[in-house]
């Protein structure tokens, strides 16, 4: 199916490292559920080059965001990088994905596990309402390498302050250590059982599992949730986990 472009522009770069950063645009785009993504092109020499990304903002929100790290000799990431506000690129009309809440079964608690930009795509399902009304706990836990990696602080302690008995936020880093963070990969927090210790929630099957990243960490993950008897979640068999693989 051919893709409808529509040409959007820049109204602010964030830049969160040297690599890491945000893009804020405005574009006319179709109506979108928070989870979905997008993707974002550019012409380079005279060739639309595109990539997917998941939208940071809100479906209520009047402008798009996207998360993204610059990978110095990719095709694409370089020219993002370099956008200042006023700039245009072009986004795709229609968005796309089922990693929205709507396919997530009902349970207690919702446990929220991303790696590096797969944090964007909870920002944009956390500030929606239906988590909140849905679920009694939210956990939200970010897995980066380097302590500025974690993106997003102001927005996340927001959610904290407007669900100061429902939300928590945790952090793991992996090449460095910080006194509020685990030195631990995402899966062996969980094979530990310090996730569930420091969350002070433990992981049974009244437990939802939304979890976007790098394919390792999913794939560990899974394996671990398995051995405790969850399993993916599927339309035509309902489960406990609901995935979004980046890359």
């Amino acid at each position: 199916m051919a893709i409808n472009w529509i040409e959007s522009e820049i109204i602010e770069h964030v830049r969160w490292t040297d690599v890491l950063a945000s893009l804020k645009f405005k574009g006319d785009v179709l109506p979108y559920t928070a989870g979905q993504f997008t993707k974002v092109g550019l012409k380079i020499d005279g060739e639309l080059i595109s990539r997917p990304y998941s939208y940071v903002s809100s479906p209520n929100e009047d402008f798009l965001e996207i998360i993204y790290v610059n990978v110095p000799d990719g095709v694409l990431t370089p020219k993002l990088h370099d956008l200042k506000v006023g700039d245009k690129l072009f986004t795709m009309d229609k968005a796309s994905g089922f990693f929205v809440m709507d396919e997530v079964p009902d349970g207690k608690n919702l446990w929220m596990l991303a790696t590096g930009t797969g944090l964007g795509v909870f920002i944009s399902l956390l500030k929606t309402s239906a988590p909140w009304e849905r679920f009694d706990n939210i956990i939200l836990v970010h897995g980066v390498r380097n302590h500025n990696e974690l993106a997003y602080q102001e927005q996340i302690s927001e959610f904290k302050q407007n669900n100061p008995s429902k939300f928590n936020y945790i952090q793991t880093v992996t090449r460095e250590t910080k006194d509020d963070c685990l030195n631990l990969r995402i899966p062996a927090a969980i094979e530990s059982k310090k996730l569930e210790e420091l969350a002070g929630i433990n992981i049974t099957n009244d437990s939802q599992f939304m979890i976007c990243g790098n394919p390792d960490m999913i794939n560990d993950t899974v394996e671990l949730l398995g051995k405790k008897g969850l399993e993916r979640n599927r339309r035509s068999k309902p489960g406990n986990i609901t995935l979004e693989k980046y890359w």
